[in-house]
């Protein structure tokens, strides 16, 4: 069966799946990640098998959920994230949403992007649940606000970027999460979403089957997380069950990892959990 030319079919995406959640297991957790370089950026390397020939040595960062207000904390948060993917010299550099967090400090958010514009020549952003929430903001608003710092913004779109496709889907949460009904047949698929919420929701009719790696923020790795116990909650329909790491679907592809970010959400804190751990400063290395 050639799945890379399956069209999914689509149920409402905003109702839990706990059926398709069990065809996915955590094969890396928060306490097993390969930390290379903690701080208060911290960041996190996955090794992983190179989806097609041509992607061995490939080296790809991803960084999640800034809530971006140029605030001195904020700004140095940033700086470091910027310090950490340097040291790093990733060829792709993916963006997984949240930016900022309120409409009013809109303003301060190219200040944050230009701080990028020199961590690698191909860079990539996708929607998070912020941006989509300001309904009032059409999708070419962002597409605007990366370009001017040289990122392509992927809202239910592709690019094709040396032998990976990278496709971005929309947020499941005031958007409209899809899929290419085909995948390049010679390229690597790699899905940037922001929550994986939205991961499983696409989860039908094989839809996922072709896809190499899937990268997802939104959970903040909990943000709070008690010794021994892990976090409590998780903004998600399946509770902490994807908070954080390296997960695998059923078969051994596609594998998602899910970032912790570098920002906060409703807590102005974070207790004994990573900013930008595993992904959040993510690197996955192909070997």
């Amino acid at each position: 069966m050639n799945t890379r030319k399956i069209r999914p079919i689509y149920y409402p995406l905003t109702v839990p799946h706990p059926e398709r959640l069990r065809k996915w297991s955590c094969k890396i957790d928060y306490r097993s990640a390969e930390v290379i370089a903690a701080g208060e950026v911290s960041a996190t390397r996955y090794r992983l098998p190179a989806p097609v020939p041509g992607a061995a040595g490939r080296r790809l960062a991803f960084v999640s959920d800034f809530h971006y207000r140029g605030h001195p904390k904020d700004r140095k948060l940033a700086n470091l994230a910027v310090e950490r993917i340097r040291a790093f010299s990733p060829d792709f550099l993916c963006f997984g949403g949240d930016l900022t967090s309120d409409a009013a400090e809109l303003d301060t958010q190219p200040e944050l992007l230009e701080k990028f514009r020199d961590c690698a020549p191909v860079r990539f952003a996708v929607p998070g649940n912020w941006e989509r929430g300001k309904s009032w903001l059409p999708v070419s608003f962002w597409e605007e606000l990366y370009a001017e710092a040289g990122i392509r913004f992927l809202c239910n779109a592709g690019a094709e970027a040396d032998c990976f496709y990278f496709h971005g889907a929309d947020d499941l949460a005031g958007g409209d999460p899809r899929l290419p009904e085909s995948w390049p047949e010679e390229r690597a698929p790699v899905l940037l979403a922001h929550r994986p919420d939205t991961v499983i929701a696409l989860d039908t009719c094989h839809a996922l089957d072709p896809i190499a790696l899937i990268l997802c923020g939104h959970t903040h790795g909990g943000q709070v997380r008690f010794p021994f116990l892990g976090p409590v909650y998780a903004s998600s329909q399946y509770g902490c069950k994807l908070d954080y790491g390296l997960f695998e679907r059923r078969g051994g592809t596609p594998r998602m990892i899910v970032s912790s970010g570098v920002g906060n959400r409703s807590l102005s804190f974070r207790f004994n959990c990573r900013r930008a751990g595993r992904i959040c400063l993510n690197r996955t290395h192909f070997s």
